[in-house]
């Protein structure tokens, strides 16, 4: 052989070489991104699809590695489309979106332990993405990386980075969330006044690798509009507190999404409030939906756009605080002028319920505020996704979106606690049958 022809055959090794290693590598990518998980047809389901539509029975979901391929009656199944698929029988079953909690924080004081437990609840409960309103987002950041690559079980994680007045960074779950650093002086818990680059503030929450930013506490109104304009022009979702106090709940109207139902009760009935804070409630005895004050500002609330997170599950039927059944009564109103109603908990659930703590604000949705089962499967799946602003990703099951899925053994427009007849669920295309989990009681946390 000449040394021409040599160094050619040395070339062609080398580059072969080098390409079976891309191959490897991009393989060992494509796994680790939830991808190369083939074709999977799950067929004969009556499907839910996350819409105000009918369902319809008897249908094939057609999955190609994470993401859906085509949504069929199964009766046009062929030898051309089933090839080479793995085939999985969900004849009798409901598949339907899996479900977002809209309102969890799983870092307000880190332990990981315990975030753990709760999210594998969750995952093996039909929950396939949380929305966790504010804590360390170093903790975050690990946590939904580990989500997102599966290498624990857990929904997928998408969380908030928190701006306040510089006199809430007095409070003590800020001081936890940043331990090591100062409160108020990190990015994802960051004082803002009027002399902030409000620019800068977006650009720093988005840099934690949060989806949104949440506007809390201790701002005067200007300020409150000011950062959700900032936010808005950066793309970026922007979540308030109704109140945010000084500023009044008109203030926050223009937001990607409020939380808390009941704070326009609380408005309405303490007009001078002026400061963040729980205690020295007002009474709400007679106050209802009708009341001129909260009918005004539904109203507005309706016209702005804004998703409502009503957080149902924070409010109890005694003590002096807003009952459950005037939040109840002001969701109803807010759903019934048009505005959209998210599903989020805010709440952890008992330790020793196997079940995921959203499910009950699924049903008190219905029980309290009106929804039929389907408007309220809606409020954890099409809706949570739009507050996320990942609405071309996932919420309903469609053709493109990501494979998130939960199939239930009975139907959940039925009788909405069938949300807990779990058999499996998929996210991302990796699925978690139920039967897998061995629920034992999470250990305490103290917040």
């Amino acid at each position: 052989m000449t040394l021409k022809y040599a160094a050619l055959a040395l070339s062609i090794a080398t580059l072969a070489a080098h390409a079976g290693t891309a191959n490897t590598q991009q393989d060992r990518l494509d796994k680790l991104n939830g991808k190369a998980l083939g074709r999977v047809i799950y067929r004969g389901a009556t499907l839910i699809d996350g819409t105000p539509s009918a369902p319809r029975a008897n249908m094939a979901v057609i999955v190609k590695d994470d993401r859906i391929e085509a949504v069929i009656p199964s009766s046009q199944l062929s030898p051309q489309l089933t090839a080479g698929a793995r085939m999985v029988d969900v004849s009798g079953q409901y598949v339907l979106p899996g479900l977002i909690d809209s309102h969890v924080h799983y870092a307000t004081n880190p332990d990981r332990p315990y975030a753990e437990a709760e999210l594998k609840r969750s995952i093996y409960g039909g929950v396939t993405g949380v929305r966790d309103m504010a804590g360390d987002a170093r903790e975050l950041a690990g946590l939904s990386r580990d989500a997102l690559l599966n290498r624990i079980p857990s929904p997928d994680i998408f969380y908030a980075s928190l701006v306040a007045g510089p006199s809430f960074f007095k409070d003590p779950r800020t001081v936890v969330a940043a331990l090591g650093a100062q409160p108020g002086a990190v990015p994802w818990l960051y004082a803002v006044d009027d002399q902030t680059s409000l620019p800068l503030a977006v650009a720093q929450a988005r840099g934690t690798g949060a989806t949104g930013m949440k506007i809390y506490a201790n701002l005067p109104g200007t300020l409150v509009r000011k950062l959700i304009a900032e936010s808005k022009a950066q793309h970026f979702p922007v979540w308030t507190h109704m109140q945010v106090y000084p500023a009044t709940p008109y203030d926050s109207l223009g937001a990607t999404a409020v939380s808390h139902a009941c704070m326009i009760a609380r408005h309405v009935r303490e007009t001078g409030k002026a400061a963040y804070g729980h205690g020295g409630e007002p009474s709400y005895e007679g106050l209802t939906a009708e009341d001129p004050g909260i009918k005004e500002y539904i109203a507005a609330l309706a016209r702005s756009g804004t998703i409502m997170d009503a957080t149902l599950s924070v409010y109890k039927n005694d003590g002096p605080h807003c009952h459950l059944a005037l939040a109840g009564d002001i969701t109803r109103a807010m759903h019934a002028a048009g505005v959209r109603i998210i599903a989020g908990t805010d709440t952890d659930n008992t330790g020793e319920d196997p079940y995921p703590a959203v499910d009950g604000e699924l049903e008190k949705l219905v029980r309290y505020a009106g929804f039929t089962p389907q408007q309220a499967i809606i409020a954890a799946t099409a809706n949570a996704a739009q507050a996320l602003g990942k609405q071309t990703e996932f919420g309903t099951l469609e053709v493109g979106k990501y494979a998130n899925m939960l199939f239930l053994q009975r139907d959940p427009l039925q009788d909405i606690a069938n949300i807990r007849a779990v058999v499996m669920t998929v996210k991302r295309g990796h699925e978690f049958a139920r039967s897998d989990y061995k629920f034992t009681p999470l250990p305490v946390h103290d917040d």
